[in-house]
């Protein structure tokens, strides 16, 4: 008896409905699974699309996605307890078409990336919350769902961060998460008028404006970043939280958001705004969160799942990785099909392909800024020491002028870091970028 599909798809986010796009549009039958009760129902981020990789197997995606607004502006700065300091970088680049990078809300694009893949062929199929892959010894041929197996010779796994179908598997042999590669995403969607946004955000009709900030207002320890970007008529808000740096500190993640809301910067930006949706999720980023393989008899692994999120400290990408793993697990399971062999020297192509495309590169290349950006004086200190500069260089209080240097040592007086640490956490910055 043959098997059920060619190839099965778990998880219908960018990663998995891409991949699925692609083998449709190269003829194989493929089987695209969601556990969400809707498709993108369950899909959440906080980050920007960049989307050039959706060019190979979209051409126009970006006239018909339901993309919110592309971005004209990154504005990235520091808080501390009252005050705020902050760069903007605008890229004329950016105002033309195609458009670089574009704020979304993953409930609708990542339904419309579903519906693409069922009119290139493919069956999708949502509400299913698949048990387990289904293992002939070290080989995955298909996947167990109500004690039924669905088979196919290759599967690929991209089911999220907190990766069910791997975790305590030869693939990922540890049961849980890392806490120290993970982190969690939190998300609140403010309800604002279009004109009143690009009247708040110095934007015009479809330009967008988003936001990265290093957040030094957490109790000590706690360490965390916060984002905002502007949609259509909705404003996006939320953090990124070091996981390691909540346990036993008796803090509580509705307190965290509600503080970086309050912040007197933020609450500018949210004034006569409606909450009207709030989510959470968890982020395995960097090369620390990578399972123990990308690839095996009969599978291979994606997007989020195998912690293909990118995050230096400034910037945080995920869905750009997702579409481009999809799409080389996509081509890997085409050529398997061809050829009639899904063994794992076979599939060993998908790493060729990963590294061709540039993404083992980059994150076996800054794997040094996996253990830098979690530094706790960037989050406490040294937001502390750049605004207390600041604020001393720019306020006028009567007093004798004091040269720069003199405010300096004030401030990092004030912020408890020596010069000598801020060299070396300079250099060490420095080397891991």
């Amino acid at each position: 008896m043959g098997d059920d599909f060619d190839v099965i798809v778990v998880g219908a986010g960018m990663a998995g409905s891409a991949a699925a796009i692609r083998l449709a549009q190269g003829g194989a039958n493929v089987l695209l699974l969601e556990r969400g009760s809707e498709l993108g129902a369950k899909n959440l981020s906080g980050g920007i699309l960049w989307g050039h990789d959706l060019d190979a197997i979209l051409p126009n995606w970006w006239h018909e996605m339901p993309v919110e607004r592309h971005i004209v502006r990154k504005r990235f700065g520091f808080l501390s307890a009252e005050r705020s300091l902050s760069v903007d970088f605008e890229d004329g680049d950016w105002r033309k078409e195609p458009y670089v990078a574009h704020s979304v809300l993953r409930a609708r694009t990542d339904a419309w990336l579903a519906q693409q893949a069922e009119a290139a062929g493919a069956t999708v199929v949502s509400s299913v919350p698949v048990e387990r892959l289904h293992w002939e010894g070290r080989k995955v041929h298909g996947v167990v769902q109500g004690g039924e197996v669905m088979s196919a010779p290759v599967t690929i796994v991209a089911d999220g961060a907190n990766s069910r179908l791997s975790l305590g598997t030869p693939i990922r042999p540890n049961a849980h998460l890392a806490p120290e590669a993970t982190e969690l995403g939190l998300k609140e969607v403010y309800r604002l008028d279009p004109s009143v946004i690009e009247e708040r955000f110095q934007v015009g009709p479809g330009e967008g404006h988003a936001e990265e900030w290093v957040t030094g207002i957490f109790p000590e320890g706690v360490l965390g970043g916060g984002f905002l970007y502007t949609n259509r008529d909705t404003l996006s808000l939320g953090l990124i939280v070091n996981v390691a740096s909540l346990y036993d500190r008796g803090v509580y993640t509705t307190d965290l958001i509600e503080q970086f809301k309050l912040h007197p910067t933020i609450a500018s930006r949210l004034k006569g705004a409606e909450l009207v949706e709030y989510g959470a999720k968890l982020i395995s980023s960097g090369w620390a969160s990578r399972p123990a393989a990308f690839h095996g008899d009969g599978w291979m692994i994606a997007g989020d799942a195998a912690g293909f999120v990118f995050s230096n400290g400034l910037v945080i990408q995920g869905m750009n990785y997702a579409v481009r793993t999809g799409l080389a697990a996509a081509e890997t399971a085409l050529a398997a099909k061809t050829s009639g062999d899904a063994s794992a020297a076979r599939l060993a192509e998908y790493d060729r392909r990963l590294a061709a495309t540039g993404v083992i590169g980059d994150f076996r290349d800054f794997a040094k800024m996996d253990e830098v950006k979690w530094n706790p004086r960037f989050y406490a200190a040294y937001p502390k020491f750049v605004t207390e500069l600041f604020h001393a260089m720019m306020t006028e209080t009567g007093a004798p002028k004091k040269p720069v240097r003199r405010l300096a040592a004030e401030a990092r007086k004030a912020a408890g870091v020596s010069m000598t640490r801020l060299i070396r956490d300079g250099i060490e910055l420095y080397r891991s970028t």
